[in-house]
């Protein structure tokens, strides 16, 4: 059969076929199966002592099973038994056409073969399931599959549907099942433990997940109860500094209205005793007290009067500044703020940033606060001591 004339042009036909037309995504139906399938045929046929003719039909068969790939995927072999026809008709004779025809049809999935020629066609269609590089193979079977068929399985899946085949499908042949048997139940057993080395390692995956996800939970408790310490301490704070801001308020503005009433009153208060108050020496005193108590009061309220810090629009649209803190999101138009607010809800890390930014301006606030109040208490401490000390110096020299 090597120097076979119809054999030789019918290869070097199909290599050409396959060169020129065989989609590039077809990386498991290549000539290169097909010539392993007219091979393997060969070596299965020599069990049988096949007349020249039926071996000659069955590798006819086997050269001619999978061109129909060149033009459709699936029902291939229908399009195979049409290339066939239209290269042997009026070469070959029609019942040996026929019968290569009933051949190529033997090999859709799901058919039981039938006769000796039928079953060495299958096995040697499928000879990869006894095979050392089963799996190999079946990878590229894969990759045609999802680029021809769209057919996308993850590791486990496939594995599942490679044990699922093994055991479904079996070589028909004696001789077959002779040389390559044991090799399929090897591919078996291996595809067995592939399958519990996945799951074994989903499940390791699925359980790192779920430690890394309560992980995240509390990482994430832990980070909203840091910010609700902090906001709460800042509110405090700014309490704080308003309580200490009120009392300086109070007892400057009392002490102003004291003063100013006393000078009003043309120094009525003074005794039938050498009126002190009438006394130029004690103006001077009384308008330092008067003067440092106004600037105490003005710093007071500097320190307590609300102040809007806000950013241009421009900044807070390109999250450059909180969208949480008060001042800002007035520069915003409502669509726009809720559209802020739900991103904000859809991404944690941004959200944790927004409020970051937030307590940054907050503190802020808090120091232009407490730095006011120093100011405040500072001056009416200078502004008391020195009336004090002014008061005691003209008593002494009084005297």
């Amino acid at each position: 059969m090597k120097n076979n004339p119809i054999l030789q042009d019918t290869s070097e036909f199909i290599f050409g076929l396959f060169k020129d037309k065989l989609p590039e995504k077809c990386v498991y139906h290549s000539f290169k199966h097909t010539e392993q399938t007219v091979k393997v045929c060969k070596e299965l046929a020599e069990a049988y002592n096949l007349t020249s003719r039926d071996l000659e039909v069955l590798l006819l068969a086997a050269w001619f099973h999978d061109s129909g790939y060149i033009e459709t995927y699936e029902g291939h072999e229908e399009k195979s038994v049409e290339i066939m026809k239209n290269r042997l008709t009026g070469h070959y004779k029609d019942d040996d056409i026929r019968e290569i025809e009933q051949l190529i049809l033997s090999t859709r999935f799901n058919v039981t073969p039938d006769g000796t020629l039928q079953e060495i066609l299958h096995d040697a269609d499928l000879i990869n399931i006894g095979k050392k590089k089963m799996n190999e193979k079946a990878e590229l079977l894969r990759i045609e599959w999802e680029n021809c068929l769209n057919k996308k399985y993850t590791d486990l899946e496939w594995a599942e549907l490679q044990l699922c085949f093994l055991l479904t499908v079996n070589f028909k042949t004696e001789e077959a099942q002779n040389k390559y048997g044991s090799q399929r139940e090897a591919n078996i057993r291996k595809q067995h433990d592939v399958i519990a080395r996945l799951k074994a390692d989903k499940e390791k995956a699925l359980s790192k997940a779920e430690k890394s996800t309560e992980k995240q939970a509390k990482l994430g408790r832990g980070i909203e109860t840091l910010y609700r310490s902090v906001y709460s301490y800042h509110i405090n704070l700014s309490s704080i500094a308003d309580n200490k801001a009120h009392i300086m308020i109070n007892i400057n503005t009392i002490i102003i209205s004291l003063i100013i009433t006393l000078f009003g009153s043309g120094y009525t208060f003074a005794s039938s005793e050498p009126e002190i108050l009438s006394s130029v020496r004690f103006v001077f005193p009384m308008a330092a007290l008067l003067l440092t108590s106004l600037l105490s009061v003005i710093f007071a309220i500097l320190s307590a009067r609300p102040t809007i810090n806000a950013h241009e629009k421009y900044e807070v649209s390109n999250k450059k500044a909180s969208v949480l803190f008060f001042g800002n999101f007035a520069q915003l138009q409502l669509d726009e703020f809720v559209r802020r607010i739900d991103e904000l809800k859809e991404q944690q890390g941004e959200l944790y940033n927004s409020m970051s930014v937030d307590l940054y301006h907050l503190g802020a606030v808090l120091v232009k606060k407490y730095r006011l109040l120093n100011w405040a208490y500072n001056i009416f401490m200078i502004g008391l001591s020195v009336c004090a000390v002014g008061f005691i110096v003209i008593v002494i020299f009084s005297m």
